[in-house]
């Protein structure tokens, strides 16, 4: 069973923002740093005169404007690297396999064999579909497109299949 699609610079800023916004690494960093804006803000010793109605407010807009900014660049960082990627391979078509070995991934440049005693993981959204490899290596697979070759639903259901014999 195979599996053949073509993936562009919007799937690559897509998946990357999917994953800015569910790196719990980020959460660690960002829910602290944005209590300690808040508190500063609200025990800033020029809003002291102010109502504790104004302090709250100031402070929570204060908390917003700098999370604002900080997912702002997030998305600047994913969006220059979705879009001035040069390297081969990443773009253009994949070719996923299934076979007794393990997974095989193809592209112009490379193939690479993903074995079975691999910790697979699927994840499906609305648009796309996340094979993963490992905890951080995915194969990204848009369902808002028809793939080349092969049917996503089969593909998943076969790749489901053969990742419960080996679990």
């Amino acid at each position: 069973m195979r599996i053949c699609y073509t993936l562009n610079r919007r799937d690559l800023f897509c998946a990357g923002s999917r994953a800015l916004f569910h790196q719990r690494g980020i959460l660690i960093i960002a829910v602290p740093l944005t209590a300690y804006v808040w508190w500063s803000t609200f025990t800033y010793e020029q809003n002291r005169d102010l109502s504790i109605v104004a302090r709250f407010v100031t402070a929570t807009v204060t908390a917003i404007i700098i999370n604002g900014f900080g997912i702002a660049a997030g998305v600047a960082c994913v969006a220059t690297n979705s879009f001035l990627r040069k390297d081969r391979g990443v773009l253009g078509e994949h070719t996923l396999e299934i076979t007794d070995d393990g997974l095989i991934e193809s592209t112009e440049v490379n193939r690479a064999l993903h074995n079975w005693r691999t910790v697979f993981r699927i994840l499906e959204t609305q648009h796309y579909v996340y094979v993963y490899v490992t905890a951080t290596n995915v194969h990204i697979i848009p369902k808002n497109r028809l793939p080349i070759e092969g049917s996503i639903n089969d593909f998943l259901a076969a790749l489901r299949a053969r990742i419960e014999i080996y679990q």
